[in-house]
């Protein structure tokens, strides 16, 4: 999947609807006691869970990332309809997730002890940069004492750079330490810790660049370049960003979200 798998901390499947299709209405309370029909589908909803997992490429650039989408599965596995319930606020994630829907399509048939006609699921997509518990447990402790008792907040980002061990994708704690540093005076050690930043960053992006263009070879598809173009961005590299964003255009007739962020890597281009 990309950069972004060891980021993935949960999917939530949840089964909020059964109905048919023409049903405009229908009481899911009806359902929560249903033991048969809850069996009918565990199998497959952990089957679907599997697919939309391994087809998923969220960009590794996000901090938190969430988002959950509503849509409705036929009894033949097609979607027919699908929004976003809750929105992550930025634009490349949430297009990760709707494309992991397209390529997730077609699910497998419904169980053949249902007679239900249409499934509509809730299902939640997430990610972190904090990699471990532990490491988040540490990252906010850091930020909650930052401005309020920085020593103790060095102490626990100390903590959380040592629980990675100088790995490139750490490089927003290096940067935090620089700015409790600063609050601490030590402007040299703050110096030291954002230029270090930069050089895990730089690696990173690059990494990312990297991996983002073999994706896009191998998948040719919008929101593959879309992604590269992000990456280019990301790098402060907007001449390949526009090349990639190009080619995202080209490929679909639904580009105008594709359009506006080119007329903004323009824009950016030209400051």
């Amino acid at each position: 999947m990309g950069l972004s798998t060891k980021y993935l901390v949960f999917l939530g499947v949840f089964i909020m609807l059964l109905f048919p299709v023409y049903a405009s209405e229908f009481d899911y309370n009806k359902y929560r006691g249903n033991t048969e029909l809850q069996n009918d589908f565990a199998s497959y909803m952990n089957d679907l869970q599997t697919k939309i997992q391994r087809n998923w490429n969220p960009p590794d650039f996000v901090e938190d990332g969430d988002a959950t989408v509503m849509f409705k599965v036929t009894r033949w596995g097609k979607i027919v309809s699908a929004e976003f319930v809750k929105s992550s606020n930025n634009e490349v994630f949430d297009e990760s997730a709707m494309e992991a829907l397209r390529k997730s399509e077609p699910f497998d048939k419904f169980p053949a002890t249902t007679t239900k006609d249409a499934l509509t699921i809730k299902y939640n997509f997430h990610t972190s940069i904090v990699k471990t518990d532990t490491m988040r447990e540490y990252v906010d402790s850091a930020d909650k004492f930052y401005n309020v008792d920085n020593q103790q907040a060095l102490k626990y980002i100390n903590l959380a750079i040592d629980e990675v061990q100088g790995d490139i994708e750490s490089y927003f704690l290096y940067e935090k330490r620089s700015k409790i540093k600063k609050a601490l005076g030590d402007i040299k050690g703050a110096n030291d810790d954002y230029a270090e930043s930069r050089r895990l960053k730089a690696k990173y992006d690059l990494k990312r660049i990297n991996t983002c263009k073999l994706i896009a070879e191998m998948e040719h598809t919008p929101f593959s370049y879309f992604y590269l173009a992000h990456a280019y961005e990301i790098a402060g590299d907007y001449e390949n960003a526009l090349d990639a964003i190009d080619k995202a255009i080209e490929l679909t007739e639904l580009n105008n979200q594709y359009k506006r962020y080119r007329a903004e890597l323009e824009n950016k281009k030209g400051i």
